[in-house]
């Protein structure tokens, strides 16, 4: 289930050359050193920087880190251009957690420039020997967490089974680059990628969650729209900007994370669309 993907990791390598620290939270001193030996700032380039924005506050590389991961999927095979720049554009437009601000003519001006970038750290010796170390680092992970391996490819069998989920490949990748907080997920035809800085069972099922729930919360935009219910624990950046696309991303969110409590203590409800009629009734009624 854990797979190295390359153009990911030369995303963060990248970012790594840039002054991306957020590899620090909760990485042995060990870890740290490593990928500190691989940091050069001589190496670093205009586009990189530019990942990091002032819209989310939390974390300043969402969205466009998470962008650039969806964007290498859609990259010919001589990474000289993308394969098909129009689906990728659907695609990015289409995602409901990002603001209009995030993704206007600013973001695929710097786009553009993406695969020449890519190219040039996929092709630089430094990156070919962290490439390498990346890969015993990750066969590390697949013996440390044979178990919880198993634990998660049980548990998504059994949502994709109730919840009529399309996906029938499940790929996990862990980039030891990436904050261990930063959780993303890619839906690729019936493939699943769970993309992360480490491996945690309750964060696969929460970002497979999301796309099952979606559908659901979507059908419910209308009482979304109406009650406008707002959940106080989470960070206010979900709301985006205060709009309606905002209203039902934080939902989702909120339902996905109450979900992914009950899943983990091995309770499937048995109709999502109750289980959201309830979060959306608790909500409104300020419970």
């Amino acid at each position: 289930m854990i797979n190295q993907f390359p153009k990911i990791s030369a995303v963060y390598y990248g970012l790594l050359q840039s002054g991306y620290d957020f590899y620090f939270y909760e990485r042995s001193a060990d870890h740290i050193k490593k990928l500190q030996s691989f940091c050069n700032p001589d190496q670093s380039t205009d586009f990189f920087p530019k990942t990091a924005q002032n819209t989310c506050d939390v974390y300043p590389y969402w969205p466009r880190a998470f962008i650039l991961e969806t964007a290498t999927f859609f990259l010919n095979d001589n990474i000289s251009d993308f394969r098909n720049l129009g689906v990728l554009r659907q695609k990015i437009m289409a995602f409901g957690n990002i603001s209009e601000k995030e993704r206007d003519d600013s973001l695929w001006n710097w786009l553009a420039d993406f695969p020449r970038e890519l190219d040039s750290v996929l092709s630089d010796n430094s990156f070919s020997e962290y490439l390498e170390w990346e890969g015993k680092w990750i066969s590390e992970q697949k013996a440390i967490y044979r178990d919880e391996l198993h634990m998660i490819r049980n548990c998504l069998e059994t949502c994709t089974d109730r919840y009529n989920s399309p996906v029938q490949r499940i790929q996990i990748c862990i980039n030891p680059i990436k904050c261990v907080y930063s959780s993303d997920y890619h839906l690729l035809g019936d493939c699943f990628v769970f993309s992360s800085g480490a491996l945690r069972a309750d964060s696969v099922i929460h970002e497979f969650l999301h796309h099952v729930v979606h559908p659901f919360v979507e059908q419910q935009k209308p009482l979304v729209s109406e009650y406008k219910p707002v959940n106080h624990q989470i960070d206010q950046s979900y709301y985006l900007s205060d709009n309606n696309a905002g209203l039902i991303n934080a939902f989702e969110e909120t339902v996905v994370r109450s979900l992914t409590e009950e899943i983990m203590n091995g309770r499937y409800p048995k109709s999502l669309s109750d289980c959201i009629e309830y979060h959306l009734t608790q909500m409104q009624s300020g419970k």
